[in-house]
């Protein structure tokens, strides 16, 4: 987890469903604990990864070819 976008998206979908949604757990927290949710959450790993906006990306400034392996459409 990164941001904590796609677990927030999905959280309102279950809770827009009907759910009660009691928590979130992750195996590793990209964010260092800086992502917030409106229910209780854990990850076994905690670690700061830098993130950059594409207009500030190093590699992409270099030429470099970045991939997303991950999806975000729910």
């Amino acid at each position: 987890m990164t941001t904590g976008g796609s677990v927030k998206e999905v959280i309102h979908l279950a809770q827009q469903a009907g759910g009660k949604v009691k928590g979130a757990a992750f195996l590793v927290d990209r964010s260092a604990g800086r992502a917030q949710f409106t229910v209780p959450f854990f990850a076994a790993l905690k670690m700061d990864v830098i993130t950059y906006p594409p207009e500030e990306c190093p590699l992409c400034k270099q030429g470099l070819a970045v991939v997303k392996p991950g999806s975000r459409k729910v």
